[in-house]
C-alpha cells in the first residue's frame, strides 16, 4: 500500500473515532487534504525547511503530508487541542513517521523556540495568525498561510504585515480541481 493510501486509511479511521474533519471520503482527503497540504512545495524553497512549525494542527494538515515528504526536516505541531493531538500523534505513530514533535500548548505560551518555517492552513483570521505566528518566525524567514481567497481579508493581511514589519513575498492563488474555491497561500518573510 502506497504512503498516502496508508496515510488516507488512518485518518479516516481516526476520523470515525474523533472528528478531525467533515470530509469522510477517501479522494476528497486525497485531494482536499493532501493534494491542498502539499501546494507549498510549489512556493517554498525547500532549502528552507530544515525546522517547521504548523500552528493550530487540528486534523493534521499540512503537518502530515510535509512531515512525510520531507524526512530530513525537523517538524513541530503545536495545537492546545488534547484529542486532536492524541489522535494526530497516534496516525503519525501508525505510519512511523519520526521528524515530528508534538507541543500541546497555546501559542502564545511559546517564548523559547524560533523556526525558519511557520505555517498555518484555514485557521483563524489573519490579524490572529500574524499576532501568533509572528514571534515564532526568525528573523529573514517565513510564516506561510494557506487561507481561502478574501479581498477583506487581504486587506487586513497587509495592514498587520505592516505593522509587524513581514514582507510579503508571494502571494499563490490555485485552484484543486475546476469548481473549486479559490484559494491562497501568503508567504510572509520577517
Amino acid at each position: 500500500m502506497q504512503t498516502w493510501d496508508k496515510l488516507i486509511n488512518a485518518f479516516l479511521e481516526k476520523n470515525k473515532q474523533i472528528n478531525l474533519s467533515a470530509i469522510r471520503d477517501e479522494d476528497w482527503v486525497r485531494i482536499k487534504h493532501i493534494q491542498d497540504s502539499l501546494e507549498l512545495e510549489k512556493i517554498i524553497d525547500r532549502k528552507e525547511w530544515m525546522k517547521i512549525a504548523d500552528i493550530w494542527t487540528g486534523g493534521g494538515f499540512p503537518l502530515m503530508p510535509l512531515a512525510i515528504s520531507h524526512p530530513e526536516c525537523n517538524f513541530v505541531w503545536i495545537d492546545s487541542v488534547r484529542k486532536k493531538t492524541i489522535a494526530v500523534w497516534e496516525i503519525l505513530d501508525e505510519l512511523g513517521v519520526e521528524n515530528v514533535e508534538m507541543m500541546r500548548t497555546r501559542i502564545e505560551e511559546i517564548k523559547w523556540q524560533t523556526f525558519d518555517l511557520v505555517t498555518a492552513r484555514a485557521v483563524a483570521y489573519s490579524d490572529k495568525l500574524l499576532n501568533r505566528a509572528t514571534p515564532l518566525v526568525k528573523k529573514w524567514w517565513k510564516i506561510a498561510l494557506m487561507k481561502q481567497v478574501n479581498n477583506e481579508e487581504k486587506e487586513v493581511l497587509l495592514n498587520e504585515a505592516k505593522k509587524r514589519k513581514l514582507i510579503l513575498e508571494t502571494e499563490y492563488k490555485y485552484q484543486l480541481f475546476d469548481w473549486d474555491i479559490e484559494r491562497v497561500i501568503y508567504v510572509l518573510r520577517k
